[in-house]
Parts: structure tokens; C-alpha cells; sequence
């Protein structure tokens, strides 16, 4: 395994990051010593651009990014490679049917750097500013994305029964879009063809390197589909045992420094 691969891919939060939310020091030398060999290392994470690039600074390396489960990829500069939205009329039918359907939900919805909500005192989105360390916007999701065309990602928040009845509404209501939960407490609503593994194929063809090639980390629902992509894909120990379940391999948690037990013979 060690001496066929040849890029790397890791989710962020529950992956890449401690419980403290940072990267263990030899972990981040291990990924930087590949990336100087010509093994790139690649965030792939349902958190806007920004806060991805906010991750690839502690890290240190130059690379692509993947952001809003693969809706969203950009190169080192900001140019965008990849892109693919929810259309805006459809966005706002569906953010005031939950409204109306869900109203335990709290709604968030992205575009690029954009994050717009409707109550920026809501407690899970002020936890969620602390977690990702960005600011969002209070306002109308209509108005302040007539300019985008559409958005990137609903990101829906709330207790656990909360989530399942969002998720069966949904499902049943717009069966086309992309719907995952990332974990327990939040559900990712996208276009229908976004998801991790469509993520990595692009970058996988982008790089001229084959998916067997490729490995990947990941902890959350919505990283199966990349971790069966490639060839040598980890769920990690902190995974749930569904997650582990669909997985060829898993590894020591996010505490344990899963990535770093993995990587550190290639």
C-alpha cells in the first residue's frame, strides 16, 4: 500500500482535527514531508472556501481545495475549477417549505464565502461560528444571492429527531438533490450531483492519477462515498459503526492520530 500512493485526501473536522479543532504537529510534518515529494494532500470538507483555507494555513501546504462536499473546487489561487448549485428559485421554495415544515430546523445556506441565516443569535449558529471560526449573515437568502444564481448548500441544524424529520421531508419532497448527514445534529442539503466522491474523481483526473492510487480519511456519513472510491479508504476509529461497516479499512480516531498511523510509512 505504502508504495502506491500517490495523493491523499482528508475530510476536516472529526478527521484531520483533534476534538480542539487543530492539527497534531507530527501529522501536519508527516503531510508536508509527502507534499515535497509530490504526494499532494487534499481537504476535502463540507466547510465553506474560507474555512477550508483557514485549515490549509495551520497545515502549511498549497493545494486545491475542496469545499460544500465537493459543490465547490477551487486551485491554490482562488480560480475555480468546479462548481455546481442549487438554482435559486428552487433554493428559496425549499428554504420556506422547511420553514413552514421543520421550524425546530435552524437554516443556513452558502454560497462561495457567503454564509446567510435567518437568526445570527441562534444558539447552534453561534456554535457553529465558534467551531469553524467564521462570521455568518443575517438577511434574506432570496435577496442576498439574487447575484449567484443559486447556492452551494443548505446546512441544516438541530437535535437529532429534528434532523431525521428534515431528512424524510426532504427525501420524499426533492428526491434530486443531494441530502447527507454529516453527523447527528446536521444535514447537508446540495445539488444532485455533489457529493465527496464526485470531489475526487475531478481531482483524481485533474492530477492525471488513478482512484487506486488515491487514498482517503474521512469519519462523517457523507465520507463513505469518497472512502469507496479510491483505493485505500479509512474511516476513522471515531467513526460510527455504520460509517466503518461500508469501509475496506479503518484507523486509530481524530485523538489517536489516525491520519499519522496511516501515512507515516509511505
Amino acid at each position: 500500500m505504502e508504495k502506491n500512493i500517490r495523493i491523499i485526501y482528508s475530510d476536516i473536522d472529526g478527521t484531520l482535527l483533534n476534538n480542539n479543532h487543530h492539527i497534531f504537529p507530527r501529522t501536519r510534518e508527516k503531510i508536508l514531508e509527502l507534499d515535497q515529494r509530490g504526494i499532494p494532500f487534499i481537504l476535502v470538507s463540507a466547510r465553506t472556501p474560507k474555512g477550508v483555507r483557514l485549515i490549509q494555513r495551520e497545515l502549511g501546504n498549497k493545494r486545491p481545495i475542496v469545499s460544500y462536499s465537493g459543490g465547490l473546487i477551487l486551485e491554490e489561487n482562488g480560480h475555480m475549477l468546479y462548481s455546481r448549485q442549487i438554482e435559486l428559485e428552487l433554493a428559496c421554495t425549499v428554504a420556506l417549505e422547511l420553514e413552514r415544515e421543520c421550524p425546530d430546523i435552524c437554516c443556513n445556506a452558502y454560497n462561495g464565502d457567503l454564509w446567510v441565516v435567518r437568526d445570527d443569535q441562534n444558539p447552534w449558529v453561534m456554535r457553529e461560528e465558534k467551531i469553524t471560526r467564521e462570521k455568518s449573515i443575517k438577511g434574506d437568502f432570496g435577496r442576498i444571492f439574487a447575484g449567484r444564481g443559486g447556492i452551494h448548500k443548505f446546512l441544516l441544524m438541530g437535535n437529532p429527531q429534528a434532523i431525521v424529520r428534515a431528512e424524510d421531508f426532504l427525501k420524499e419532497k426533492y428526491a434530486a438533490l443531494t441530502i447527507l448527514r454529516s453527523n447527528e445534529y446536521y444535514l447537508e442539503v446540495m445539488e444532485g450531483s455533489v457529493d465527496k466522491e464526485a470531489g475526487v474523481r475531478f481531482l483524481c483526473d485533474y492530477y492525471g492519477i488513478s482512484l487506486c492510487q488515491a487514498a482517503a480519511f474521512g469519519d462523517g456519513e457523507n465520507d463513505v462515498g469518497m472512502l469507496q472510491a479510491v483505493g485505500y479508504g479509512f474511516a476513522m476509529g471515531n467513526a460510527s459503526e455504520k460509517v466503518k461497516k461500508q469501509v475496506s479499512h479503518v484507523t486509530a480516531g481524530n485523538e489517536e492520530e489516525g491520519i499519522w498511523e496511516v501515512i507515516r510509512n509511505i
